[in-house]
């Protein structure tokens, strides 16, 4: 007869490294780093007035923990979190085997209120990846892609990149301060645009903050918004020169809606304070004025008898069949009468003076990211990490800048 050996199932001590029972890449290895090194939870401090006297307690990070682990696995009744604490080997080790009662638990939960609120407060979600989790979701040509953005500052005289970062952003808003910070002695040195000490950028570094920021830290620049092109008669018709669209793309897409009345559309006298609609019908004022979003405006709005009957209701409501009456208002300014930082700089950039500075961006550096991307092959960034991807795209700038000395006789 075959004999085997003895399984014993009897309980007994075993030594457990509760810590090694938190498996990297699972839920409870993630949480625990993230209420451990990332979270603030001191405002769960208040809760407790023992810190000379009283019985200690159990600690928030604990409890949370616990909580949320027991959620995740679909466990809600406080009375099977404290069984779980005793039974469950990663409740054990998220517990510290600790074993809180099924009291102190539902207490715990029910008295959370803005407490979990605030933890909400400290994190934005990052839209990464676990290959690199530094690198960011940005849209392109060729849809969205997980990448870097590169940003350059060059000289004007000679295209010499003086300043190159490359950062896991698809907003390039927030990386022009750092740059202008960043070349604040080169600038003093050699001036970006030849003779003076100006700085230009394209439009996707536009902000009012960014402006604002530019005049607090005294630094002249020339930054383009959005509508830039539109206002500039140079560049009437530039539509035709856009690249067609594939023809082997799906071009059915969704039906456009019909154009709907802007504000320009409405005869405003501001003199008279007045308004008639392109129906040929007199709004009504909405009383003397108004602020919205910090701006003074004059608001008008039509009356049920002359809006709902309107034969052009689909080109002046955005969902007719909701909206009753059309509601329109014009700007006058600042509400406090200041002028904005994007005001400023739009009356700038328009006046031929602005234009002709403006103009010397587009031979400065679309030249040098033209010969970076095109000639040199840098169409994508080949590693991961921003501090490997930053050492790769100063080295293309390195590679740039030699070459533009090799051209001028250097060493020669």
């Amino acid at each position: 007869m075959a004999r085997y050996k003895h399984i014993d199932t009897s309980p007994r001590f075993l030594a457990v490294d509760l810590q090694r029972q938190l498996l990297p890449g699972t839920f409870e290895h993630a949480m625990n780093h993230l209420i451990d090194r990332e979270l603030d939870l001191s405002s769960f401090d208040v809760r407790f007035n023992n810190d000379l006297t009283g019985a200690t307690a159990y600690p928030p990070a604990m409890l949370l923990k616990v909580v949320l682990f027991a959620y995740s696995m679909g466990i809600i009744s406080s009375r099977h979190i404290e069984r779980a604490c005793r039974d469950h080997v990663t409740f054990i080790a998220l517990s510290g085997d600790s074993l809180p009662h099924f009291t102190t638990i539902a207490g715990f939960v029910s008295t959370l209120g803005d407490d979990i609120a605030r933890l909400f407060s400290q994190g934005t979600i990052r839209k990464s990846n676990r290959t690199d989790n530094e690198s960011a979701k940005m849209a392109t040509s060729k849809g969205v892609i997980q990448g870097y953005t590169g940003v350059a500052a060059v000289d004007a005289k000679h295209q010499i990149i003086v300043e190159a970062q490359a950062h896991g952003t698809g907003s390039e808003q927030e990386l022009l301060i750092p740059v202008v910070k960043a070349i604040k002695a080169t600038r003093a040195e050699t001036p970006l645009i030849t003779g003076t000490g100006l700085i230009t950028a394209d439009a996707g570094y536009h902000s009012e903050d960014n402006l604002k920021e530019l005049a607090a830290l005294k630094v002249d620049a020339l930054i383009a918004d959005n509508a830039m092109r539109g206002r500039d008669e140079r560049f009437a018709g530039q539509d035709k020169y856009k690249a067609l669209p594939d023809p082997l793309h799906d071009k059915g897409g969704k039906p456009k809606q019909a154009a709907r009345y802007r504000p320009k559309d409405f005869d405003y006298d501001p003199q008279a304070g007045t308004c008639i609609c392109p129906a040929g019908i007199k709004l009504y004022g909405d009383g003397s004025g108004c602020t919205i979003n910090g701006m003074a405006a004059i608001k008008f709005q039509g009356a049920q008898r002359d809006c709902v009957p309107c034969t052009q209701r689909e080109h002046c409501l955005r969902t007719p069949d909701k909206t009753r009456t059309r509601q329109v208002s014009f700007f006058q300014g600042r509400a406090d009468g200041s002028v904005s930082h994007t005001a400023k700089m739009r009356a700038r950039i328009d006046s031929p003076e602005g234009r002709a500075l403006y103009s010397g961006r587009f031979t400065t550096v679309e030249p040098v990211f033209g010969n970076v991307r095109y000639n040199k092959g840098l169409d994508r960034f080949t590693l991961r990490g921003r501090k490997k991807v930053d050492a790769q795209w100063k080295l293309f700038c390195l590679v740039h800048n030699i070459e533009k000395l090799a051209h001028h006789g250097y060493a020669q």
